[in-house]
């Protein structure tokens, strides 16, 4: 029983579950990954295009695919009741998520069923069955998903739970709604699953000392830290005491600021104080996850990265074939770098696509006043995040009549010089749309 879970309008499936028991309260569970290396050989015109490319860019109204719509939508995609071609991590695992054995495998699935999150979420609150099978297989993964989760947070891996915006479009791609996508339990329960697939080849490939791509996240700098120790102390939080903080130290931080008035501040400046993750050829561990080694594996469809890490992995550990160290020096750190680069213009991108959209929408709200909260604080002024639509915009510092401002950097906050009136970040607004500029 293999099947998919999605956003519902998702255009290709890279990843798809199964579950089923083994002997002593052990499961076989299957991560199965579109076998796109079979359709993209190496040094072929498609794989240097999708090396150019690096990403797909999701638009708000298109795709920008990373491969030719025919692998990247049917050929490789894990549509239901087709047969496609993967490559299966089984992975033997307890009730408490703890890895006994794994083996990667070619093979031919046959997806049961496309699911959406929303549908996936209907059997974790019993509010929608599937059938039997699926309905069980799902509240099983569930329970092991979970208990994942709870041994990364041991270990002080960081959950940035933070919201992100869906543009709903009419039929002529005009923005009727920008939405706050909500993140379901379903939502978590697949990444608890695609992280534990990449940490375990990542592992694989260290200890067979394989020259590899790894996804990386270096330590934030000291200084970082410190601005971030001093700002939590003015809330009486103290982190890392006497000692560099750890990723348990900040995690810490941010299961005690939950549900406090001071949780979007401090969670912001904790982000801001990180650094970027990138690809590299040299294992340097995920500060953010905690994890020491870490690789992206279960997205070949729509990132190049994954692509490459899934051919050395199957050269290595199915095909048995000794991977020439001369990989090291310069293709490998050629494609990490290349593709780091990428990852950042299609961010950039999906970014600008999602801001035009907002900018397109409020033309239609001039003149009307909202309530909001200050998003972000800087020396011309205050960004505030709508309550009623996920859009922000600015409060120019020159529209701030009533005194002289200065802009306090480590506190994120600007101050009045006469009356002292203070702007900091997290504090409550009411606003008016003054102007749109397309």
């Amino acid at each position: 029983l293999v099947f998919t879970i999605d956003p519902a309008d998702a255009r290709d499936h890279d990843d798809a579950l199964s579950i089923r028991p083994l002997a002593d309260g052990l499961w076989e569970l299957g991560v199965h990954i579109a076998d796109v290396g079979w359709y993209v050989r190496e040094g072929s015109a498609i794989d240097a295009e999708a090396l150019r490319r690096g990403t797909s860019i999701y638009l708000v109204d298109r795709v920008i695919p990373m491969l030719p719509e025919a692998l990247s939508a049917d050929l490789c995609s894990l549509r239901p009741a087709t047969d496609r071609l993967a490559l299966s991590l089984l992975l033997t695992v307890d009730d408490e998520g703890r890895v006994h054995d794994h083996e990667l495998v070619r093979s031919l699935i046959h997806s049961r069923h496309r699911l959406a999150y929303e549908d996936a979420q209907g059997v974790i609150d019993g509010t929608v069955s599937i059938d039997p099978e699926t309905d069980g297989a799902i509240r099983q993964l569930l329970r092991i998903s979970r208990a994942l989760r709870s041994r990364r947070e041991a270990r002080g891996s960081l959950d940035f739970d933070l919201p992100e915006a869906r543009v709903v479009l009419n039929t002529r791609g005009e923005p009727t709604d920008i939405q706050r996508v909500l993140r379901l339990e379903s939502h978590r329960l697949i990444e608890d699953f695609m992280l534990l697939a990449n940490e375990t080849i990542a592992n694989a490939a260290v200890r067979a000392k394989l020259p590899f791509i790894f996804r990386i996240h270096e330590r934030p700098d000291s200084d970082r830290l410190e601005q971030l120790a001093e700002f939590a102390g003015t809330f009486g939080y103290r982190i890392g005491r006497r000692r560099e903080p750890t990723p348990k130290d900040l995690q810490r931080l941010l299961v005690a600021v939950r549900g406090r008035p001071e949780e979007n501040l401090l969670s912001t400046v904790v982000l801001r104080s990180m650094k970027q993750a990138r690809y590299s050829h040299e294992n340097v561990g995920h500060f953010g996850l905690a994890a020491r080694h870490y690789t992206h594996f279960t997205s070949p469809i729509r990132r190049y990265p994954d692509l490459v890490v899934h051919r050395l992995a199957a050269r290595a550990f199915i095909d048995g074939e000794k991977i020439p160290e001369s990989l090291r020096d310069e293709t490998l750190p050629a494609i990490a770098r290349l593709s780091s680069e990428r990852e950042r213009v299609a961010v950039e991108a999906e970014r600008d696509s999602v801001d035009l959209k907002k900018v397109e929408f409020m033309e239609r709200h001039l003149g009307d006043e909202f309530t909001g909260t200050i998003s972000g604080v800087t020396s011309f002024g205050l960004f505030v995040l709508l309550d009623a639509y996920f859009v922000e915009g600015l409060v120019h510092v020159s529209t701030l009549e009533d005194d002289y401002y200065v802009y306090l950097e480590e506190q994120y906050a600007l101050v009045g010089e006469r009356k002292r009136r203070r702007f900091q970040l997290g504090d409550r607004l009411r606003v008016q749309v003054a102007g749109v500029d397309r």
